[in-house]
């Protein structure tokens, strides 16, 4: 009598991918963020998202300005894999947000939740660097008049002939 060993289904799942956030600094969802990687979401970012495009800008002098509690999009469109993307608090010196590998052409979403200034190391597969960013999280600037610029409270339609 034969004894065969089948493969269960979790073992035929690929690995969750890791995940470190401090939810005190940012606000992230690892599930959204494991069907992007696997392809399974869209491609677009939100309309109001503010898109980092690592590999580009790197080791920039001035910071990038971002809105605290606006969604963030770090975005890889090179052709390579980054590793090691970490965000670390300026001020504590904290890491504040970790993913081990971002595929090329994927992306994640998060929102940081506190104000002050972040550094962002990414290291580009194939390569010995690591590139880093500079982030300055700014209070949201409300906006000066509650009514859009081109808003018209008259709903009659107006003719021209």
């Amino acid at each position: 009598m034969s004894h065969q060993h089948g493969l269960g289904e979790k073992e035929l799942l690929p690995p969750i991918p890791q995940f470190f956030h401090d939810p005190s600094f940012v606000a992230f969802r690892s599930w959204t963020t494991i069907l992007s990687l696997e392809k399974i979401l869209p491609d677009e970012n939100p309309a109001d998202a503010y898109v980092l495009f690592l590999g580009e800008k790197a080791d920039a002098r001035e910071p990038e300005r971002i809105s605290v509690r606006g969604p963030v999009c770090l975005r890889n469109p090179t052709r390579f894999a980054h590793l090691n993307v970490t965000i670390v608090c300026a001020r504590s010196g904290r890491k504040v947000f970790f993913v081990p590998e971002l595929p090329t052409g994927r992306f994640l979403h998060l929102e940081f939740l506190q104000e002050g200034s972040y550094h962002l190391h990414y290291a580009p597969a194939f390569s010995q660097t690591t590139l880093h960013r500079s982030l300055q999280v700014v209070a949201r600037t409300a906006p000066s008049s509650p009514i859009a610029p081109n808003f018209s409270p008259c709903l009659k339609p107006t003719w021209r002939c």
